[in-house]
């Protein structure tokens, strides 16, 4: 309970000072509803943290998992319809927590999986009922967001690329340099190979390409990958920290990604009519690449310095979410 307790204050005020400077100047913001906006990205932000403290020993690596999940554009994009809508998906990683935790000293077996697998279902049961329940005629109905809104692959594309999105829709999205992270993450989770934990994900990719059960509507369920997406690049970021010589190659070709992400999106923002979408991207993935070159430097010197090494990595995230950000909601 330490573990979680102590970095949880901290972890709080970080997020309520981001969310204050994103949403204050906001006239949307105002009111009983309006305070929900900020409150659900605060909400997203710590739960992520608390969640991702499971499995992640630094506070920043946390941060990292936080901030990206809950002021990531996904979280973000929910600004376009009833706020009760993004306040179930800032529930999502609370939810988590409960099969997280549970018995987490136990050695992994088949037994102590399965005895878990009831509280992953814990998530999914709370959106099929909060959804169910707001469509109820005795309840309103609620209309919180249009049952319809699927995703294709031109979504699942704007993950990489982030053009700047159309005003009326949900943004399967994610910030350059994290995404950057999560593939370093990626490398450390495919050699752990927790296979329980692949579960959440795969099952919420699924129901987001299936046609609305019970009134859920299927873009909703981006919410479990994202939060995946998110704890892996905390992941990833604390590897990169603590990596050594042996482990520059895996740095090493997340350098290579945010170099040829770069190279991609500046060629798009010359030769495509809707070149103004791709600039941003562009220039972040750049900024993902020289924060990282700096520490596959410091790591092909056997330099440690790890303050130095958060501090390449935190400010180029900073830089991705407070610009991007900003510039998100301004269009939504």
């Amino acid at each position: 309970m330490q573990r979680i307790l102590y970095p949880g204050l901290p972890a709080g005020l970080l997020f309520l000072a981001v969310s204050v400077f994103l949403f204050w100047p906001l006239p949307s913001c105002r009111g009983l509803w309006g305070t929900l906006l900020p409150a659900n990205s605060f909400l997203a932000a710590m739960g992520c943290f608390v969640l991702s403290r499971r499995w992640l020993d630094s506070f920043w690596a946390s941060a990292i998992a936080g901030a990206a999940y809950g002021f990531g554009p996904f979280v973000l994009s929910f600004k376009l319809y009833h706020p009760l809508a993004g306040f179930s998906i800032a529930l999502l990683p609370w939810l988590f927590c409960p099969g997280a935790f549970w018995n987490r000293l136990a050695k992994p077996s088949l037994s102590v999986a399965l005895r878990r697998l009831p509280l992953l279902v814990l998530p999914f049961a709370f959106l099929f009922l909060f959804y169910w329940l707001a469509s109820l005629p005795r309840l309103g109905p609620y209309s919180l967001m249009p049952s319809t809104q699927q995703i294709g692959k031109e979504d699942i594309l704007s993950i990489l690329e982030f053009p700047t999105p159309p005003a009326n829709k949900i943004i399967i999205g994610f910030y350059a340099n994290a995404f950057i992270l999560a593939v370093m993450g990626l490398f450390v989770y495919s050699y752990l190979l927790r296979a329980l934990v692949l579960l959440p994900p795969l099952l919420g990719f699924v129901l987001a390409f299936s046609q609305p059960l019970l009134n859920v509507p299927p873009v909703v369920w981006v919410a479990v990958p994202m939060l995946f997406l998110s704890v892996l690049a905390g992941l990833g970021a604390q590897a990169m920290v603590v990596a050594g010589p042996a482990d520059r190659k895996w740095i090493l070709a997340c350098l290579l990604l945010a170099a040829f992400l770069a190279v991609f999106c500046f060629f798009f923002a010359f030769s495509r009519p809707d070149r103004h979408g791709y600039w941003t991207p562009a220039v972040m993935y750049g900024l993902s690449f020289l924060s990282i070159a700096a520490v596959y430097g410091l790591c092909t010197q056997q330099i440690r310095l790890h303050f130095l090494r958060w501090l390449l990595l935190t400010a180029a995230l900073g830089a991705d979410l407070f610009y991007t950000s900003r510039m998100l909601i301004a269009s939504l």
